[in-house]
């Protein structure tokens, strides 16, 4: 387990963003040259091709970047860049797949080659980039035969230790929203002789909400989410422009139609009612993770924990490429929270941090799986 813990403390003190992990890049690296596998370089991606008896693949990925939020743990192993923090257990996941490639090739080198070829894929840019898919375009992905994709998250929802997965949609489909509201500046002792922004851009995120509880059947889950606003610089001028980011989360597909129209027919309304206009880019991303009932059987056998067939996350992950490539896919989350650590923040938190000998389940739950899909 020692190792465990340096690989996992090495990383989580050199978080960096999306299409910018030079320094996580170069120690994946590092790390399998001193193991004497090949890779493929992707920018900051990287892929590991370790050929099977046969030329049938098995993949598993970990998602290397990190979030621009600065850490409040005090901790040895604290980000040592400034702003910058692994606050959703990617520095895990790396963790998890650099031990599982050691494993790979200490049992190769005992044992010969295993009848499935196995691909290692380190991605970068999981954070709202959609780092997966250019890997999923990559020929050295697409055109291989892969009988499976497979991929774990730390949960700090779940118990320690504890495996929770399903079959079917496990994440949620995602639209970025990003919204510029136009009105008329001027000063704010003479309200009247301008179009305040600010009040309409207010009006207009409780209209949003109005599409979810009025416009999506109960029975649908849906969420929408206005999560930063930027207006004005001083208390008594009404800015001329307010410029919102937003986020649509979604179990089913069929409802991004419905969703975007409507959007455009509110922002339409108030463009008549108020005077202003409303610039709106409303775009898919991330499609549902969507896990294979084949596959999910293969975790049944595999999990050397606890295994709960959970709720799907509302969240969206960019693995769903892989599985929007026609190739089967599986994630699942690996429990962390522990209530005696104190690992109890949810992802995305300052204080988000969880005990490395959790990655044990997940990595024996990955040799299991390799194993069990040997003869399928």
């Amino acid at each position: 387990m020692n190792e465990f813990y340096k690989i996992r403390e090495d990383l989580h003190k050199i978080p960096e963003l999306a299409l910018e992990e030079f320094k996580t890049a170069a120690y994946i690296r590092s790390y399998l040259d001193n193991l004497g596998l090949e890779y493929k370089t992707i920018g900051t991606s990287t892929l590991v091709f370790i050929p099977g008896k046969t030329d049938k693949w098995i993949a598993f990925r970990a998602d290397i970047d990190a979030l621009p939020m600065q850490e409040d743990n005090d901790v040895p192993y604290k980000s040592i860049h400034e702003g910058c923090m692994h606050a959703c257990g990617h520095d895990g996941h790396t963790t998890n797949l650099l031990m599982f490639a050691k494993w790979l090739k200490e049992s190769i080198e005992r044992e010969g080659s295993f009848n499935n070829s196995v691909m290692l894929i380190f991605q970068a840019a999981e954070e709202g980039n959609g780092g997966a898919k250019y890997i999923a375009d990559d020929p050295d992905f697409c055109e291989k035969d892969i009988k499976g994709v497979f991929a774990l998250h730390v949960s700090p929802d779940i118990p320690e230790g504890v495996i929770s997965s399903k079959s079917g949609p496990i994440t949620f489909q995602n639209i970025n929203m990003d919204i510029t509201v136009t009105g008329k500046g001027c000063h704010g002792a003479q309200a009247y002789q301008g179009i305040d922004s600010i009040l309409v851009a207010a009006k207009l995120i409780e209209a949003y909400q109005s599409i979810i509880s009025r416009n999506v059947r109960a029975i649908d889950p849906a969420l929408l989410t206005i999560g930063s606003i930027h207006a004005g610089t001083v208390r008594n001028i009404i800015p001329e422009k307010v410029e919102m980011l937003g986020t649509v989360r979604l179990l089913s597909k069929d409802l991004v139609p419905l969703i975007i129209d409507r959007l455009n027919d509110i922002n339409e309304g108030f463009e008549k009612s108020y005077g202003v206009k409303i610039k709106m880019e409303a775009t898919p991303f991330y499609p549902p993770v969507v896990n294979s009932p084949v596959l999910f059987e293969v975790l049944k056998k595999s999990s050397t924990g606890k295994l709960i067939e959970g709720d799907p996350l509302s969240g969206s992950e960019d693995f769903s490429f892989f599985i929007e490539k026609g190739f089967p896919g599986l994630m699942f989350l690996l429990g962390t929270r522990s209530e005696e650590k104190d690992f109890i923040y949810p992802l995305h938190n300052s204080k988000f941090d969880f005990d490395p000998k959790a990655l044990a389940v997940g990595f024996e739950t990955f040799k299991n799986i390799l194993m069990n899909m040997e003869n399928m």
